[in-house]
C-alpha cells in the first residue's frame, strides 16, 4: 500500500489528463493509479481535458477555431536523409529511425489533434493560475510499486530551475544528453519523442503559447523539442525558437511509460494501439 504516510505536497497545483471522450477505460486506469498515491491530494487536483478526436479536424474546423497547420511538413526521402546524416549512428537517429518515417509522411490529423490537446492543457494552467502542473496523456502508465508522490518531491528537491521536466519520454539522441551534477538520474534532454508525462511550469506555458503554436500545428513530439533543443529540421527551428529550460529523467531511469505493448495493455485490460490511422490533413 503506497499510502504508508499522508504528507500533503503542494508542489503540483494541478494534474491534467488529456483524453478522448470515448477512451474512458484508459482514463479510468490512470485515475486509479493517481487515487492509489500516498499524497491523497493528487487525485483531488486532477482535471480531465477533453481531446480532439481526429475525424473532427477539417478545414472548416481549423478556420472556425482560428487554427492552422505547418505547411511543407512532408520531405522528400533525400531531404530527410540529408538532415539525419548529420547524426552518428550511436546518437540513435538513423535512416531507419521513426524520424525518417515521420518526416517523409504527410502530416496527419491525429498529430495535429495531439498538439491542440496539449495547447488546451497549457491554457488551462494559465486560467487556473498553476505554478506547476503535471500533464499526462491517457496512455501513460507506471507499475503499481512506484510512487509518483516521491518522484514529485525528488524533482523539486533538486533545486534546479526548469520549465519542463519529462518523467517519461523516448529520447532520440540519448548519447548527447548531459547528466545533472546534483543527481545523475536526471539530465538535460535532447531531441525526444513521446510527451505522455511531464511537469510543466507556468512560465513554460506562457513561453510556448507566445510562439503561437496554433498557427503552425504539427505533432507535439516535434513542437516541444523545438522549444528546448536544436531541432534537426531547420524549417521547424526557424518557426519555433528555443525558450524552455528542460530537465528529464535519464533514458534508463524513466518513471512513466507509454502503454506501448500488447502485454501491458492485456494485463491492464485496455485497448491500445500505436498505429495512427488518422488521415492526412
Amino acid at each position: 500500500n503506497k499510502r504508508h504516510y499522508c504528507k500533503d505536497i503542494f508542489l503540483i497545483d494541478s494534474i491534467y489528463i488529456l483524453s478522448l471522450e470515448h477512451d474512458k477505460p484508459r482514463r479510468q486506469r490512470l485515475l486509479n493509479l493517481l487515487d492509489e498515491e500516498s499524497d491523497e491530494s493528487l487525485i483531488e487536483k486532477t482535471k480531465v481535458v477533453k481531446g480532439i478526436y481526429h475525424p473532427q479536424i477539417n478545414e472548416d474546423f481549423l478556420r472556425s477555431n482560428k487554427l492552422d497547420y505547418f505547411k511543407g511538413w512532408q520531405l522528400k526521402d533525400e531531404e530527410a536523409k540529408s538532415i539525419l546524416s548529420g547524426y552518428d549512428a550511436d546518437d540513435g537517429i538513423s535512416y531507419e529511425n521513426s524520424c525518417f518515417k515521420f518526416y517523409t509522411s504527410e502530416l496527419r490529423k491525429g498529430q495535429i489533434a495531439s498538439l491542440i490537446g496539449h495547447i488546451e492543457c497549457w491554457k488551462q494552467m494559465i486560467v487556473n493560475n498553476d505554478d506547476y502542473a503535471l500533464i499526462f496523456e491517457d496512455d501513460a502508465w507506471w507499475p503499481n510499486d512506484q510512487c509518483l508522490t516521491s518522484l514529485i518531491e525528488e524533482v523539486f528537491s533538486l533545486n534546479v530551475q526548469f520549465d519542463i521536466c519529462y518523467i517519461g519520454r523516448a529520447p532520440l539522441i540519448a548519447s548527447q544528453e548531459t547528466p545533472l551534477d546534483c543527481n545523475p538520474k536526471y539530465c538535460i534532454p535532447k531531441y525526444s519523442y513521446n510527451n505522455q508525462s511531464y511537469i510543466f511550469s507556468r512560465q513554460g506555458a506562457l513561453k510556448v503559447l507566445a510562439q503561437d503554436p496554433h498557427k503552425n500545428l504539427m505533432s507535439s513530439d516535434e513542437f516541444l523539442p523545438a522549444c528546448y533543443d536544436d531541432h534537426p529540421r531547420q524549417d521547424i527551428a526557424k518557426v519555433f525558437k528555443k525558450c524552455l529550460k528542460p530537465i528529464a529523467l535519464c533514458a534508463d531511469r524513466e518513471f512513466a511509460w507509454q502503454m506501448n505493448t500488447k502485454e501491458i495493455s492485456r494485463e491492464q485490460g485496455i485497448t491500445w494501439s500505436n498505429i495512427d490511422n488518422s488521415h492526412a490533413i
